[in-house]
């Protein structure tokens, strides 16, 4: 056993005397005799239980308990510790539940940016929507074919420049096929012409402006 060992199981015993000064819970004091003192890195202390003593962890993280066991362990140390309550009991297990806790933090990361993206994209193509409809009702004389031609013709720039920012902030293409459609949708309605053959204009538009 090494003198680390040795000290995390002074450390411990002391904690459980403490523990033992106040209120009688049994509970509490089995969970703790049943916890295994890994190592404390920082500010964390690693609680360690066999598989089939896991269970005694929700005792000691229960509320009611936590602030006992949390005074225990700066009474025996001289500071607070976070715990973290993992299966196994050595410092091979403390390393694995890191390494799984790190990929979940990494996964839980890219999942909440993927859903800051997609609302700011979102919420592009909603400005874009509004962007329309204000420009077709500054238009004067809108029952007149010429003046819907004008309205589209400074439409489409509004959609190619959108679609080209909103896919470079989310590659959501699923997002970006519904919200395209909405505005072309949206377009036709105005001119009434087929959602259809506005597409058609669009997808020239972009095509020109590739060659150039």
């Amino acid at each position: 056993m090494s003198e680390q060992d040795t000290d995390l199981k002074q450390f411990w015993a002391q904690v459980i005397v403490e523990v033992k000064k106040g209120d009688i819970n049994l509970s509490l004091w089995e969970a703790l005799e049943n916890a295994v003192p890994i190592t404390i890195e920082g500010d964390t202390l690693a609680l360690g239980f066999a598989p089939v003593n896991m269970k005694h962890s929700g005792y000691i993280n229960n509320p009611s308990n936590q602030g006992v066991v949390r005074r225990a362990i700066e009474a025996a140390i001289g500071r607070r510790l976070t715990i973290e309550f993992i299966e196994g009991e050595t410092l091979d297990a403390w390393e694995r539940y890191k390494q799984r806790k790190q990929a979940r933090e990494g996964t839980a990361k890219d999942a909440t940016r993927v859903t800051i993206h997609h609302k700011g994209a979102l919420a592009g193509w909603q400005e874009l929507g509004r962007q329309i409809r204000e420009l077709y009702y500054k238009i004067g004389g809108r029952e007149q074919p010429l003046n819907h031609a004008r309205f589209l013709i400074k439409a489409l720039p509004l959609i190619h420049e959108t679609e080209q920012q909103m896919r470079a902030l989310d590659d959501n293409e699923d997002l970006h096929e519904i919200e395209l459609n909405k505005a072309i949708d949206r377009i036709a309605s105005f001119c009434q012409i087929p959602g259809g053959l506005i597409a058609l204009e669009y997808l020239r538009y972009k095509g020109s402006r590739k060659k150039a």
